[in-house]
């Protein structure tokens, strides 16, 4: 109950953030943009307080459950989308983009039940660091979709606004249409690398479990079908990234196709696919963000 009402906290916070951003629609007055960074920063520092906390108080990256990682990921997500604010020009609105993201994805967390926020100090071994190396690839390679997902987002809304010949609206402006290609571009570079060698060490964790005869998911798992598509999509993504014929709006769609293959995998599996992923083995809790065994 704690941590859920200490993520409502700095939850607000960015949900006061996305407020003073959308607020440009209303007010054209330049405190907006000081306004809706301030509050951005202030739930990103709070965010922080609280992972390190929990990472203080466990010993360990707080990755272990489904419910700590996707606030690791909101964090993570929240950060990049201040770099890029203000990277950006400021009329630029990042925040209207990323914010809804890292607010859904802390509202999901707060929604876990109880068995997702599960203990994760109580695993030992080998499978500990190996298994900790496996979430937090996955975990990046994740965060890189999401920016992905956002700059392709940017780049289908600056393309139609460019196409219909509409004048920019309200104060509000998106990065140009080689910026959003060159976050899309850089993301999914950073992405697939990551995915790979998270679902690789995935794969020996089952393999090494299986050996000595412990209860392990079978190949056959939905959640290892699905990871095993999701790789297949990234690297059909990654291929298709620097041919000059798919360059643009096809990459971009092609993207937000990937971000949603990797929702389901992460989250979709275990909510409608009979799947023994993320069960608990013997005295340990639940598993983290992972898409593989």
């Amino acid at each position: 109950m704690i941590d859920r009402l200490s993520v409502l906290c700095f939850a607000g916070t960015y949900g006061l953030a996305l407020a003073a951003d959308l607020a440009r629609l209303i007010l054209r007055v330049p405190v907006r943009w000081h306004a809706a960074v301030g509050l951005a920063a202030l739930g990103w520092v709070v965010h922080t307080a609280f992972l390190a906390n929990l990472a203080w108080r466990a010993g360990q990256v707080p990755i272990g459950t489904v419910f700590h990682s996707l606030l690791v990921l909101a964090w993570i997500l929240s950060g990049i989308g201040l770099y890029l604010t203000f990277r950006a020009p400021k009329p630029s609105a990042i925040g209207v983009f990323v914010l809804p993201l890292v607010l859904a994805l802390l509202a999901t967390a707060v929604a876990m039940p109880a068995e997702a926020r599960a203990d994760w100090t109580r695993l030992g071994g080998w499978e500990t660091v190996w298994g900790t190396i496996h979430g937090l690839l996955l975990l990046l390679g994740a965060v890189s979709t999401c920016v992905a997902f956002l700059a392709g987002l940017m780049y289908l809304a600056q393309a139609d606004r460019l196409k219909r010949k509409r004048p920019q609206r309200f104060g509000i402006a998106l990065p140009s249409l080689e910026q959003s290609e060159r976050w899309n571009r850089a993301a999914i570079t950073l992405a697939f690398p990551m995915l790979t060698a998270g679902l690789a060490i995935g794969i020996a964790l089952n393999a090494g479990s299986r050996r000595e005869g412990r209860a392990v998911l079978d190949w056959s798992d939905p959640k290892v079908i699905s990871a095993a598509g999701l790789w297949v999509v990234f690297a059909a993504l990654l291929h298709v990234r620097y041919r000059p014929e798919w360059r643009g709006k096809r990459v971009m769609l092609l993207t937000v196709l990937a971000f949603a293959f990797m929702l389901f995998t992460l989250l979709g599996v275990d909510l409608l696919l009979p799947t023994a992923h993320g069960v608990a083995r013997g005295a340990g809790g639940g598993q983290g963000l992972e898409v593989s065994p």
